[in-house]
């Protein structure tokens, strides 16, 4: 089980490399949360940062790209005791009869505009058993990414290039990420 504040952590990671890679969904996140942040009056609310519908598609495409998590098994049976299960969520996440028709490689939060089937994005579980902090740790990750992004540009850092290595340990995360803050002029 993975819980706290480091999944969160690795999931505004994510964040912030796609965002200093892909310079069209930055600039349209970024126009997303200007456009709300003036709506009310430099005000940042559950309703405001609810109503944000691009950023909620950015963010359910680094949930799909970047799973952080697998689950393991709450029941013990006779045939495999002492067994860890562990999902394949990386398979279901870019799988192309699930994803497609589009390359499922390709980060495009538009893709979460049609409706596909519960499963069909398990970084948080599905079900009963699914993770009972997952509202707050959204909730948590579209309020730095609007605190972040109305403060600052998110450009690619000098090794950006080289692309992003993952350590997998309870949690997959990345290495590190090499961006640059740019602080906006307003």
């Amino acid at each position: 089980m993975a819980a706290g504040f480091a999944t969160t952590a690795t999931m505004l990671a994510f964040s912030t490399y796609i965002l200093s890679t892909e310079a069209e969904v930055h600039k349209k996140l970024q126009a997303e949360i200007d456009e709300h942040w003036q709506d009310n009056k430099k005000e940042l609310n559950y309703d405001v940062i609810a109503n944000m519908s691009y950023m909620d598609l950015f963010l359910r495409e680094v949930l799909r790209m970047y799973s952080f998590s697998g689950r393991t098994s709450t029941n013990l049976t006779s045939h495999c005791s002492g067994t860890i299960i562990m999902p394949d969520v990386y398979s279901v996440h870019h799988n192309v009869d699930l994803w497609g028709p589009e390359d499922v490689n390709l980060f495009i939060p538009e893709r979460h505009v049609v409706k596909r089937h519960p499963a069909a994005l398990l970084t948080f579980g599905v079900g009963p058993r699914n993770c009972v902090g997952m509202r707050f740790a959204v909730m948590v990750l579209k309020i730095s990414l609007a605190c972040l992004l109305h403060t600052y540009n998110i450009l690619p850092g000098e090794k950006i290039r080289q692309g992003m290595s993952l350590r997998e340990t309870n949690v997959t995360a990345p290495e590190a990420i090499n961006v640059r803050l740019e602080k906006r002029i307003q």
